[in-house]
C-alpha cells in the first residue's frame, strides 16, 4: 500500500506539471497570439471613432465654409449693387457747386468753400473741402442727415459750431471740413505702382 502512495504522487506530479505546462503553453499562447490580436482590435475600434469625429468635423467644416461662401457672395452682390462710381478730381468744380446747392437746400447760407491739396492714392484721390457759412443748428443737423445720402463719396473731418446758447433764433458760424472721395488719376496711380510706392 505504501508502494501506491509513491506511485500515486509520482503520476499526480506528473499530472501537476502537465497541468503547469499547459497552463504556461496557454498563457503564452493567449500572450503571443490572443493578446496581440485584442490589442489589434481595440487599435481598430479606436482609429474607427478617431476616423468618424474627423468625418463629422470635416462634414462641419464643409458647412461652415458653405454658409461663408455664401455671405461673401451676398456681400459681394451688395457691394456690386451699391457700387460708388468716384467722379475724378478734375469735376472739382462741379462737385463744389452741388455741395453749394445741397448747403443751401439745407437753408445754410454758404460764405466761402475752400478747397485743400489733392492726396493721391492708389483706390481714390482725397480732396479736402472746407465749407464756412452759417445757418441754425437743426438746418446743420438737417445737412449731415443728408449728406451720405447726397454725396456717398463724401465723409466729414472736422464740425465746428459757434454761437451762443442763449440766443436760440440766432445764426450759428459752422466750419466743416469734408473729405472728397474722387476717382484716382490714372497717371498717379501708374507711377507710384512703378516706384513701389
Amino acid at each position: 500500500m505504501h508502494r501506491m502512495i509513491p506511485e500515486r504522487y509520482s503520476f499526480l506530479k506528473i499530472d501537476a506539471a502537465g497541468v503547469g505546462l499547459c497552463a504556461a503553453a496557454s498563457l503564452l499562447f493567449y500572450w503571443l497570439t490572443i493578446q496581440p490580436f485584442l490589442d489589434g482590435q481595440s487599435l481598430a475600434t479606436e482609429q474607427r471613432r478617431e476616423l468618424k469625429t474627423r468625418q463629422d468635423k470635416v462634414v462641419e467644416l464643409k458647412a461652415a465654409i458653405a454658409k461663408v461662401h455664401e455671405r461673401v457672395t451676398a456681400v459681394q452682390a451688395d457691394l456690386a449693387a451699391s457700387s460708388i462710381q468716384l467722379e475724378p478730381a478734375a469735376h472739382i468744380n462741379r462737385r463744389v457747386a452741388g455741395l453749394t446747392q445741397f448747403f443751401s437746400d439745407c437753408e445754410l447760407d454758404v460764405d466761402d468753400v475752400q478747397t485743400g491739396r489733392l492726396y493721391n492714392g492708389l483706390q481714390y484721390d482725397l480732396v479736402p473741402i472746407t465749407v464756412l457759412g452759417r445757418g441754425p443748428y437743426g438746418q446743420c443737423v438737417r445737412f449731415f442727415r443728408g449728406l451720405r445720402s447726397k454725396f456717398p463719396d463724401m465723409s466729414v473731418a472736422r464740425i465746428e459750431l459757434s454761437g451762443s446758447v442763449e440766443k436760440k433764433a440766432e445764426q450759428r458760424t459752422f466750419q466743416f471740413d469734408l473729405l472728397w472721395y474722387a476717382a484716382p488719376d490714372p497717371g498717379a496711380v501708374a507711377q507710384k505702382v512703378a516706384g513701389g510706392t
